[in-house]
């Protein structure tokens, strides 16, 4: 009961029906009964609490207006609180689910086009990938056909063995160690070591298009190559890079190898237990990886275990290439040849020549293109030779005109005549060595003389015949010539030191500045032991004549006693230039203007001390006759 419906009860007094007497309570303690409670005489009808809400409204002791208003207020914000919070909510769980996302790794399996793909090779053909080193190579280079991989013969060339050569033009596929030639023909089983035949229960050589392939075991057996071959997708896993540091680890059972570097990249392999690895590169916390059996990937730096650094090795014995390697320093010239008669020229030429012991006539040259030559060859100039206490290394040359060497050395046929019929001669003659002069070499053919060097030094090598090659100062243009090829199985090699400048294609300048040759030979010890190397020097100059305008008009190939005599009779005064290494005078002739570089004691001294400074082999000189007598004094101390 509300409080203004007591105060207004106790105001009027009441009546026996508004409050009830003490004897209506009851006497002290009594109590009404539940019927008592139930009447209605008793309990306020539905119309008297009505009145009651009208008092409370009316007196606004509860409730006033102003609430009522509030209250609709209130009802109408609470939707859009409850619309932000349940943005909030969605907010908060979208970036708890992102994050869980950016670090679950991803389960899903590289699909099989894919994986085929990263091989580089097509599903349902017989490509191979290959795994060079734990590299894999950018284009596919072998296939899989009757039980073998058969691996592209220029990849074989180029990557695993320069030593092999496949001779397209009668289809002979050859490899060549110190003491054999190892021969095979396309689609045959059978292949000759020098004479002795064997057989393989497999073809060694196959072609597709214009390409040839040669079985992996055959590689294997002699270049001492490993190899492991697995399917799905066929794959083969290379290695040959012996005495190479790699880094192996260990990735424990359910690490996965993923195909790029990410939690969420497609898994290529999973670990089904402890498997070796190799580790070919790290990228921040990455590295990738390359199992064993071929698959690679990457793995997390975290997951490696066990990384060690080792040497490759293996139980395969390379050949070895014996050389003959002559007691003391070479002292070497060259013996110009024309014709039978100048052989008689030889004890005059080497009369004063102190300290030479060896002696180079040009004796043979290429004069067609079947593997034949021409010979001057003189068995009583060799013997007189050895009587001065000269070895005999006859020149052999390509300067025939009828002569192609691309249409000679390219052929096995052909280079097997020349070089039989050329070590026969030699032999026939009792000549010492041989000084191979190829100079007319061109680019696509240096590939077939290479091997010709190869095939000529087995036959060298069994015969007790000295083999030297004169090479041009090595320079871009002329790498062709595999310079390093020919060290590894020549006893020599001589570095022709001149013809710097030599018309005009180079303009005036002189024949073997000092700088050059100097550059040439450190150049040259970096491919070759320089124990091999020779140093040829000229025993020439040239004398130039250029125009007002600087334009060369004439050059003229001097001896040193006629270049100097030249400078002499025009009252020139040769002066020494330190750039160049060599005295240089020069005179007018009406407009024109003379120059001569001198090659001289002074200026030929300055190239023999690189003998000393690089540990050479010794020096050559072209060519007999054409020095000054004097500067053998000069030579021997150097040499002997």
């Amino acid at each position: 009961m509300s409080n203004t419906e007591n105060r207004t009860r106790r105001n009027t007094g009441g009546t026996g029906n508004d409050r009830r007497s003490s004897n209506d309570r009851g006497a002290g303690n009594e109590r009404r009964t539940g019927n008592d409670r139930r009447s209605g005489s008793d309990r306020r009808t539905g119309s008297d609490r009505r009145s009651d809400n009208d008092s409370r409204n009316i007196n606004g002791s509860r409730r006033t207006g102003n609430n009522s208003r509030n209250r609709r207020r209130k009802k109408r914000a609470n939707p859009v609180v409850f619309v932000i919070g349940i943005i909030l909510i969605s907010v908060v769980i979208l970036l708890i689910s992102r994050f869980i996302e950016k670090h679950t790794a991803s389960k899903k399996k590289i699909s099989e086009s894919d994986l085929y793909s990263m091989y580089n090779i097509t599903k349902d053909s017989n490509e191979v990938a290959v795994l060079l080193n734990n590299i894999l190579t950018d284009e596919t280079v072998a296939f899989y056909e009757d039980g073998r991989v058969y691996l592209k013969y220029d990849f074989v060339k180029d990557y695993v063995d320069d030593k092999f050569y496949w001779d397209s033009n009668e289809n002979v596929f050859l490899y060549t160690t110190a003491n054999d030639i190892i021969k095979t023909s396309l689609g045959s089983t059978e292949y000759y070591v020098t004479n002795t035949k064997n057989t393989v229960d497999y073809q060694i050589v196959k072609t597709s298009g214009s390409d040839a392939y040669v079985a992996i075991d055959f590689v294997a057996l002699y270049s001492g190559m490993e190899y492991s071959y697995n399917e799905n997708p066929s794959r083969v896993r290379l290695t040959c890079n012996w005495g190479e540091e790699v880094t192996k680890a260990k990735l424990s059972k359910g690490i996965k190898i993923r195909i790029k570097n990410s939690i969420k990249s497609d898994i290529v392999y999973s670990c089904s237990g402890s498997t070796s690895v190799y580790i070919t590169e790290t990228k921040g916390k990455w590295s990738k990886v390359v199992t064993e059996d071929g698959y690679f990937g990457y793995v997390r730096n975290s997951e490696i275990k066990d990384k060690t650094t080792e040497t490759l090795t293996t139980d395969f014995v390379q050949p070895e290439y014996t050389r003959i390697k002559k007691d003391g320093k070479i002292s070497m010239a060259w013996h110009m040849v024309t014709g039978y008669a100048s052989n008689q020229q030889l004890v005059d030429l080497v009369t004063n020549a102190k300290g030479l012991n060896v002696i180079s006539p040009t004796w043979y040259r290429l004069s067609d293109n079947n593997g034949g030559f021409d010979s001057l060859a003189d068995s009583s100039y060799v013997q007189r030779a050895h009587l001065l206490g000269l070895e005999v290394w006859a020149s052999v040359d390509d300067q025939d005109e009828n002569s192609d060497d691309g249409e000679v050395f390219p052929y096995t046929s052909r280079r097997e005549t020349l070089i039989n019929n050329l070590v026969a001669d030699v032999l026939q003659n009792g000549i010492d060595g041989i000084s191979l002069d190829i100079e007319y070499l061109e680019e696509e053919d240096g590939e077939a003389f290479t091997q010709f060097v190869r095939e000529l030094s087995v036959k060298c090598r069994a015969n007790g015949i000295v083999l030297s090659i004169d090479n041009k100062v090595p320079e871009i243009y002329n790498d062709y010539y595999d310079i390093e090829a020919q060290g590894e199985v020549a006893d020599y090699i001589i570095m022709m030191g001149y013809d710097e400048h030599y018309g005009t294609d180079t303009g005036a300048g002189s024949v073997a500045s000092l700088p050059w040759v100097t550059d040439g030979i450190v150049d040259l010890v970096n491919m070759v032991e320089s124990d091999k190397i020779i140093c040829a020097v000229p025993f020439y100059t040239r004398k130039w004549t250029e125009d007002a305008e600087g334009n060369l008009v004439d050059v003229e190939t001097l001896s040193m006693v006629e270049a100097a005599g030249d400078l002499a009779s025009h009252g020139v005064t040769a002066n020494w230039v330190e750039e160049y290494g060599q005295n240089y005078g020069e005179y007018t002739e009406g407009s024109n203007t003379v120059r001569i570089w001198l090659e001289d004691s002074s200026s030929i001294e300055e190239k023999l001390k690189l003998i000393d400074t690089y540990s050479l082999a010794g020096m050559a000189a072209w060519r007999l006759g054409l020095e000054n007598q004097e500067l053998w004094n000069t030579i021997i101390k150097y040499t002997n």
